[in-house]
């Protein structure tokens, strides 16, 4: 966007250096530097983050389980941890073993 509002914002500066004592000009290009200004100030605009909460309900008996690394058998804590697009992501911070965490079947 910035490239965008600084090619609108010289343009406007070519109408207004280049009125000839036409004020259609100098209007123009007041206008695209004003909206080159505009263009700035809106992308500078903060986006509000948002925060996102999963709950699971879980049926049955469940038990918490101290998660292991499946390459150096290290414990995991909550840090190596990380929820993305749905699926359980773990990262070692001990051997830097990175994978996704699947359950495997109860039969």
């Amino acid at each position: 966007m910035y490239l965008v509002a600084s090619a609108l914002g010289l343009l406007g500066l070519v109408f207004i250096a280049g009125n000839k004592g036409l004020p259609l000009r100098i209007v123009v290009g007041v206008l695209m530097v004003g909206a080159a200004g505009a263009l700035v100030w809106l992308t500078r605009a903060k986006v509000p983050e948002r925060t996102i909460v999963q709950k699971i309900d879980l049926s049955g008996d469940v038990h918490a389980e101290q998660l292991k690394c499946k390459q150096c058998g290290a414990p995991l804590d909550d840090k190596s941890v990380e929820l993305r697009e749905g699926a359980i992501f773990v990262k070692c911070p001990y051997c830097g073993t990175s994978y996704q965490l699947e359950e495997e079947p109860k039969w």
